[in-house]
């Protein structure tokens, strides 16, 4: 019988691949044996609760840095219905009173369904559309890099209201979080190298309001159409809404379209400003912290449907005005503030005096 040959030697047992094969794998199961046990959970987590919102750092507190002045003779400009008087030739494009940057009708809306509380007014002037928020309960402070006017501001509290600051020299942004950001009139005149130090504060609240213009001007040095400011907005990280944008430009336009005199006696509310170029934004890393939960505080009780648009009841209210047992109080910091005609009365008057007009 004729002998087997022994198998090639790559196909041959050896004896020292065993030998390391099987020390990793010991060496293998002691690391595991001897791992630490994990935790033993003293309690049952509630799972019913949701995660925590993540709450951005805040950032350091912003120094403001006011504008340089400079006298008359080094800067020998006729401002005609300008003011800024004292200021650099970037400052000052203020007027006593502009009617096409103010909607009373707008800022009900803002306080009525977007549920403002807080508000930070972005080159404020003298606080004309500022001094509005606050008399109708808005904690409410501007921004100014004008000093001139700083000096004629209408606000009560000025020390602790506004803020004096150029945004040419720097950024700057109020310590707070704010429900809204109004600003008109403003953006067009700061150049585009300058965005940078007031986009800082638009990214302290939650929804901004922001105009821009169409035509030339006192130092008008960015005069961009919508989908420009739109995107370099959206670029910062705002997101634009198309929705909340229609409803304010047309609240100014329906505004505008009832012919209402305005209070200074001679001219209808015409807030041009508002109802061609305001864009709504939406800040979504601070709308969702906690203390701005209370946006968007539209009453939620159905009263009825008229040509497709829904009519609402404060909870708690019957059509008739009686109490209804059904529903449940709505909590009052989550409700939108509560104004009256008193109150316009008094802004009017605040102006009207700044004017030295009697209403």
């Amino acid at each position: 019988m004729r002998r087997r040959a022994p198998p090639p030697a790559a196909t041959r047992p050896n004896p020292k691949a065993y030998f390391f094969f099987g020390f990793f794998l010991l060496a293998a199961m002691t690391l595991v044996l001897l791992r630490p046990a994990p935790p033993v959970l003293t309690s049952v987590p509630d799972l019913s609760l949701p995660p925590p919102l993540s709450r951005p750092a805040p950032p350091a507190a912003a120094v403001a840095l006011p504008s340089v002045r400079v006298g008359d003779a080094e800067l020998p400009i006729d401002r005609k219905i300008y003011g800024g008087k004292g200021d650099k030739k970037h400052l000052g494009g203020f007027t006593d009173l502009d009617l096409q940057g103010i909607s009373p009708s707008v800022w009900k809306l803002m306080l009525s369904y977007f549920g403002v509380r807080s508000l930070l007014d972005v080159g404020c002037g003298k606080g004309v559309s500022t001094s509005w928020f606050h008399l109708h309960g808005v904690a409410a402070s501007c921004v100014e890099g004008s000093h001139d006017a700083v000096l004629q501001s209408l606000m009560p509290e000025p020390a602790r209201q506004v803020v004096e600051h150029d945004f040419s020299r720097g950024p700057w942004w109020p310590p707070n979080t704010v429900d809204a950001v109004w600003c008109v009139e403003f953006t067009e005149h700061v150049g585009r190298n300058f965005q940078p130090n007031y986009l800082p504060a638009f990214k302290r609240a939650a929804l901004v309001f922001v105009s821009h213009s169409h035509w030339g001007g006192w130092h008008h040095v960015e005069v961009h159409d919508d989908k420009w400011w739109r995107t370099k907005f959206e670029l910062q990280g705002l997101v634009y809404s198309e929705e909340m944008t229609r409803l304010v430009r047309q609240t100014a336009k329906d505004e505008k379209g009832r012919g209402e005199m305005s209070f200074n006696g001679k001219d209808a509310w015409n807030a041009q400003h508002l109802y061609t170029s305001m864009q709504v934004f939406l800040n979504p890393a601070v709308a969702s912290l906690p203390e701005h939960a209370h946006l968007m505080a539209e009453d939620g009780c159905f009263k009825e449907t008229v040509d497709g648009v829904i009519y609402h009841l404060k909870c708690g209210t019957k059509k008739d005005g009686s109490v209804n047992e059904g529903h449940t109080i709505m909590d009052p910091a989550w409700e939108a503030l509560q104004f009256d005609d008193e109150m316009d009365l008094q802004w009017e008057q605040l102006v009207l005096d700044s004017l030295k007009i009697s209403l």
